[in-house]
């Protein structure tokens, strides 16, 4: 009887179980769970997380995330073996994310071109939703992270990042179930050192004492000058207001029935995670239904449509309001850190208004074919919509007198087709052989339309008419809109072949071949990707088959060449520009009370012919054994990832007309190692102890660049050849001048050491003079320190006793660097108080103290030399840390009598705590929180600590 899918039927293939599976999977048919990581999905949905990567960490190795902020529903970043990108905005930090798969289908996510439109890099225009909140855990299956090439080439160029493949649970005949999973828990506001103009007074007073001139102390600031004033010398409360404990809530239902010839399963989720800091939230809602049909003899058709809704309640700060607005106001007067005085703004923030919602649906259709039991033909569609919309208002009232709107709309569309004919069979009883034949299809759309307006007529008008000029309207010269739309279509054909003998050794071959005229340039419109991977068991062997210590024994390797695409996926239709409009502080505006407007110079870059496609190779072996009847698990595989002919912009002289051009030739390299250990060292009857280890090594290394270049320079960031992508360049601190006999002078010019052609004087930094030519500059700033660790991963702790089970899990990332940008804006205060810039703005959490000032030198604050710039190493910490990420008791109460009796077939309760401390010796809020850059701004609220306590009920 044939296997098929969704009902259970098996073959019988050489005296074991086997299906027929779907084609596409044929290379990996062979190959056993060593080169993917999995996730223990019973024990992740006793952990509350909104996003699917936070339960990845720790438990699967080959993961770098990253958090700049612990708010719900924030997109992060997430690395897989490493990166190949040189993160200098936050544009390109997307071109470095893994690719979501679920149920076979690759999610589409929004673009990244939107970051264009405006003139500050700091989060991307619209709801900004993280893809993976999507997910409602308790309809996963599995969870995998394919790393290996020889496992992710069936997704060709989407794989180029790794993929992260979630497998939702399907409806099987005769196997109804009744599945309700609920929990309530709390999470633990954060907290703060707070602090009032008392405390900043005695702090900058140092400063003023020892430096300050009769008229930088006359041009005290007005706000700590009175210390009569209770809004900034009374009470330092403003915590009570910005934070708070809150709950979060969690159910799924779901229900499956059905026989033979048809089958399903419905179910409703929702899930609510309430942020501690600044009344944020993220509240998610899903449905799904599954349906099996058999309508005739060996044909299988399966249909799957879900949807999930997002709202997000995102943060207030000014930081963000100011970069969405592009407006900035008079940052002279911060907020107070009195409760009773900051309640007055909160008070008249109250008719600001932020929208933000996120609708995703998918649909799929599989019909699949039994020819023979050899011999099966699929067919897979599907569509994947997401709908992302912002609704976003400041009034008038707390934007001195310029109330401000926004509308955005964004449209993302996916058409997936996949279409093979496998065949499988086994030749004398020992000969395994398959085959698989396919195509696929993919047509992408991306799409947002973006309107923004000033100085409305009252708070009460929030809707942008576009039908002339009236009293109740917005001026249509303060409007601008923003359009864009980009469509992606590949089409792909592969082949596969997979042979194995006695399943003592095998080896599987895919070749793929991969085509676009739009994510390609024309003369390179097709890319070819092979793939292999081989295996021995030596379990198999003569000479471990009677071993009674070793149970399993295999040693495997893998070779892939995928394809990437580009970040600006314009470049395959040829020489291309980017052109300046409107004015400076705001280049990007597409025209001014209706009328377009064209302008010079093209400052993001040319792009010409001859752009061909970047590709990625990498290289694995590894090894898994087991021992002591499998009491002992370990897997061990190294790797070799090269990124090569990346394209990068260089720059080029000023006199063509731009400042750089698109160049490929950029060639990056990847090694690592990763160990994953399991061991169950007591089983009795009624108690087991199983510790597991995570632990992986990852480093890269810069070996080519375009045009014979040596170094990059670009945003304060700099790569060079044979050093890693990762580092920070900074400048190097070896104290202070306390005065100006101390500075160097040149001897041959009789010039003080000058930095950047200004001379140094006392008070100020003393940085090394590198290259010793009585000049500090770029050239005297080093490579040093490492944004993504040398060692990280996790250790777990699976305690049973009878029905009591307990599950710790710890996660840790040792050898990285942090530059505390916080600190660094501290002590800058004389830069920043009350400049017309993003700088100069205060949040709230100003009035809080983080970390040990007195470790830092007392330089001259308002030295022309920037003395406390943030790249310098000054600033730059030990950010490694471990966290006990989640602890979890639970009780069984399947096998008590009462719910036997009611066919009651499971039944679960549990209490977990997440996020319960650190251990680390980084001087800010958390290690855990930084940029794709690896700075920590201080702007991240805290990972909330949780408390929950669940249900899991199976009928």
């Amino acid at each position: 009887m044939l296997a098929v899918e969704g009902f259970a039927q098996d073959v019988k293939v050489a005296g074991r179980t086997d299906t027929v599976g779907s084609a596409i999977d044929t290379l990996a048919k062979f190959s056993d769970k060593r080169k993917i990581s999995d996730l223990n999905i019973s024990k992740a949905i006793q952990t509350p997380f909104s996003n699917v990567v936070q339960l990845l960490q720790g438990n699967v190795t080959g993961l770098d995330y990253r958090r700049s902020t612990g708010e719900p529903g924030v997109p992060s970043s997430t690395l897989i073996r490493g990166t190949s990108t040189w993160f200098i905005n936050g544009k390109s930090s997307y071109y470095a994310q893994p690719t979501y798969v679920i149920d076979g289908i690759p999610m589409i996510v929004e673009h990244p071109f939107a970051f264009d439109i405006k003139p500050y890099d700091y989060e991307r225009i619209g709801p900004n939703t993280d893809i993976s909140s999507i997910i409602d855990l308790n309809d996963v299956a599995s969870i995998r992270v394919l790393k290996n090439y020889g496992e992710s080439a069936k997704y060709g160029p989407l794989a180029a990042n790794g993929v992260i493949e979630i497998t939702t649970k399907r409806p099987y005949a005769n196997q109804g179930k009744v599945l309700f999973n609920t929990y309530f828990g709390l999470s633990q506001k954060g907290s703060a050192s707070t602090v009032n103009g008392a405390f900043e007074n005695d702090f900058r007073m140092q400063f003023y004492n020892k430096y300050a001139s009769p008229a930088l102390k006359a041009n005290y600031p007005i706000y700590l000058s009175d210390a009569s004033q209770p809004a900034y010398f009374g009470a330092a409360n403003w915590d009570e207001l910005y934070y708070s404990n809150n709950y979060i809530t969690g159910n799924s239902f779901s229900i499956s029935g059905g026989k033979q010839r048809a089958n399903f399963s419905f179910g409703v989720g929702q899930q609510k995670e309430a942020g501690t800091a600044d009344k944020t939230g993220l509240d998610r809602y899903n449905v799904f239904l599954k349906i099996n049909i058999l309508p005739i003899k060996d044909l299988e058709i399966y249909t799957n449509l879900s949807g999930a809704l997002l709202n997000r309640k995102r943060n207030q700060s000014l930081l963000s309001r100011f970069t969405e607005e592009e407006y900035l106001p008079d940052l002279t007067t911060p907020l107070p850190p009195n409760k009773d005085q900051l309640n007055v703004f909160y008070g008249n923030s109250e008719k600001l208004s932020d929208v933000n919602k996120n609708a995703y649906l998918q649909g799929q259709l599989i019909a699949k074919y039994n020819v023979s039991d050899k011999i099966q033909i699929r067919s897979l569609s599907a569509m994947v919509v997401g709908d992302n919309t912002r609704e976003y208002f400041v009034p008038a009232s707390i934007n001195e007198g310029n109330s401000f709107i926004s509308y955005y709309t964004g449209f993302n569309r996916r058409v997936y087709m996949d279409n093979s004919i496998s065949y499988a069979n086994t030749l004398s009883g020992a000969h395994r052989i398959s085959v698989a034949l396919g195509q696929t299809l993919r047509y992408d759309k991306y799409k947002y339309d973006y309107t923004k307006a000033y100085r409305g007529p009252s708070d009460f008008i929030k809707v942008i008419k576009t039908n002339g000029y009236q009293n109740n309207t917005f001026d249509p010269t303060m409007v601008s809109t923003y359009k864009d739309y980009i469509n992606q279509n590949m089409t792909s054909f592969y082949g596969s072949i997979g042979y194995n003998y006695q399943e003592k050794y095998g080896i599987d071959v895919m070749l793929r071949t991969d085509g676009s005229s739009t994510l390609y340039q024309n003369g390179t419109s097709w890319f070819f990707s092979p793939s292999a991977n081989a295996y021995w068991n030596l379990t198999k062997e003569d000479f471990l088959q009677s071993s009674k210590l070793i149970n399993n024994l295999k040693l495997y390797t893998g070779y892939g060449r995928i394809g990437r695409t580009f970040l600006d996926n314009n470049n395959g239709y040829g020489p291309g520009y980017t052109v300046d409009i409107g004015w400076s502080g705001s280049q990007n505006i597409p025209s001014y009370a209706g009328i377009p407007t064209l302008s010079l110079p093209f400052s993001k870059g040319y792009t010409g012919f001859g752009v061909t496609t970047p590709y990625t190779e990498q290289l694995n072996l590894g090894f898994e054994l087991s021992m002591l009847n499998n009491r002992i698990n370990a897997n061990i595989e190294l790797y070799s990832k090269a990124d090569k002919n990346l394209a990068i912009q260089i720059p080029v002289p000023s006199e063509y007309g731009f400042n750089n051009r698109l160049l490929n030739g950029m060639n990056v390299r990847n090694q690592g190692i990763e160990l994953s250990l399991t061991a169950l060292l007591v089983h009795t009857k009624d108690f087991q102890w199983s510790p597991g280890v995570t632990i992986q090594t990852n480093r890269n290394k810069l070996i080519a660049l375009p045009g014979n270049a040596t170094s990059i320079i670009s945003n304060n960031r700099k790569i060079t050849i044979g050093k890693p992508i990762d580092n920070y360049w900074l400048l190097q601190n070896e104290g202070i001048y306390n005065s100006d006999a101390e500075v160097p002078v040149n001897p041959g010019t009789g010039k003080k050491l000058s930095y950047n052609g200004i001379p140094l004087t006392a008070g100020d930094p003393k940085w090394k003079d590198t290259n010793q030519d009585f000049v500090i500059d770029d050239q005297d700033k080093i490579l040093k320190g490492h944004i993504s660790p040398i060692l990280s991963g996790g250790f777990s702790n699976n305690f049973s006793y009878k029905n009591f089970s307990l599950n710790v899990l710890f996660s840790y990332a040792l050898g990285r660097d942090i530059i505390n940008s916080e600190m660094a804006n501290r002590f800058d205060f004389a830069n920043r108080e009350g400049v017309d810039k993003l700088s100069g703005i205060k949040e709230i959490t100003f009035w809080s103290k983080t970390g040990d000032y007195t470790k830092y030198p007392l330089y001259n604050p308002w030295s022309s030399v920037n003395p406390y710039q943030a790249d310098q190493t000054l600033f730059l910490e030990n950010g490694s840390y471990a966290k006990l990420r989640s602890a979890t008791l639970s009780y069984d109460l399947s096998n008590a009598a009462w719910f036997k009796k009611r066919k009651i077939s499971g039944i679960r309760v549990y209490a977990t705590g997440n996020n319960l401390f650190t251990i680390t010796n980084y001087s800010g809020t958390d290690p855990e929180l930084v940029n794709y850059m690896g700075y920590d701004t201080g702007y991240g609220m805290p990972i909330p600590r949780t408390y929950t306590i669940g249900l899991n009920l199976t009928l």
